[in-house]
């Protein structure tokens, strides 16, 4: 289905409406508020094609249309938060030994060896899922808007890898809290600013691509202004070379009201081709996902440093990325003499 009626239609029955979907064509029963709202009668028929709207008489429901554009705003105005729970895969799950083995292979540990200190456990891990709609202004004429969305760790803010996050992405959700095993913490004091700096990185690599599309354009604007104030600077001064001094003086202050001038309009181009972004948070949730805890002790000698490891149950089974215990970085682990560190605070 196409997106746009997919999201109407949710949207529809959320507000307390009934739709039923066919092949082509999708009825809508809504109620008296939702039509006074959109401005829609109590029955509708909907679509996203064209031809079936023009021959069925449907409603051709394409963004742009007032109904879903109304749709898109109440739903970004009202935001959407809470918390979610992912269901537990097939009770296959990997061995100690195989995840240790794993766990040693993805976190080598420099001057130490890891070391697991017991059987891996069953665990909710909470990650977070944060969405904006980014608000692009290329120009004055070309302004648009895009969604983006990340997941990290909500206790490291770490970004969530993609395969993980894809096969997440497409699980069903529990219809009520599980309470059958233990929660981590959740520290979104650190989770919700990293999540932002990632999707603000995104946003600004966007539109830096998107600037360059039409860079062009504002170069040809500044050669066209720069043409035609050149050419009236060149009259002035070919009048100014044969004029009377009365009159030279006043074509003197002429070519520098025409410099002003053009200096004004090379400014006004620019500034009209000059690319910004706005972040419009809509979306976080704390999505707790099930999981299997490894506790490891990392050698170094007579010493040992604890250390717990998150591996991420699902199609995209993967170890959740790590911080240095003692500075925060996400940089390789290094076994030092009196704290388990990293290269950004050991060496």
């Amino acid at each position: 289905m196409d997106p746009g009626l997919r999201f109407w239609l949710r949207y529809a029955e959320e507000a307390g409406g009934l739709c039923e979907v066919g092949d082509e064509v999708a009825l809508a029963v809504l109620p008296a508020g939702l039509q006074a709202d959109l401005g829609l009668p109590e029955e509708v028929a909907v679509t996203a094609d064209p031809d079936v709207a023009r021959e069925d008489g449907a409603l051709l429901l394409l963004p742009g249309h007032p109904a879903l554009d109304r749709a898109a705003v109440q739903t970004l105005d009202r935001g959407d938060a809470g918390q979610t729970w992912l269901p537990w895969p097939a009770p296959t799950r990997p061995a100690t030994e195989v995840l240790l083995a794993r766990a040693r292979e993805r976190f080598p540990v420099a001057h130490g060896r890891m070391d697991g200190t017991g059987h891996a456990a069953c665990c909710y891990a909470p990650l977070l899922r944060v969405g904006v709609v980014v608000t692009y202004a290329i120009s004055l004429d070309h302004r648009f808007q895009e969604r983006e969305e990340i997941w990290v760790d909500a206790r490291t803010g770490l970004p969530v890898d993609e395969a993980t996050r894809r096969a997440f992405e497409s699980w069903p959700l529990l219809a009520a809290p599980d309470a059958s095993h233990p929660y981590l913490d959740v520290d979104l004091t650190q989770a919700i600013p990293h999540a932002h700096a990632w999707l603000a990185s995104r946003a600004a690599s966007r539109q830096r691509a998107l600037a360059a599309q039409v860079d062009q354009d504002r170069l040809e604007e500044r050669a066209r202004a720069e043409v035609y104030y050149d050419a009236a600077l060149a009259s002035i001064a070919r009048r100014r070379g044969s004029a009377t001094p009365e009159r030279q003086a006043l074509l003197g202050a002429q070519a520098e009201a025409t410099r002003t001038e053009r200096d004004r309009r090379l400014h006004e181009i620019d500034e009209q081709f000059r690319a910004s972004h706005d972040l419009r948070p809509f979306r976080l949730h704390l999505v707790w996902a099930p999981a299997m805890r490894l506790a490891v002790h990392i050698r170094r000698g007579a010493q040992t440093y604890p250390l717990n490891l998150i591996w991420l149950l699902g199609v995209g089974a993967a170890f959740a990325d790590l911080r240095c215990p003692s500075c925060s970085a996400a940089e390789p682990l290094i076994a030092g003499r009196d704290r388990l560190g990293c290269r950004a605070c050991l060496t």
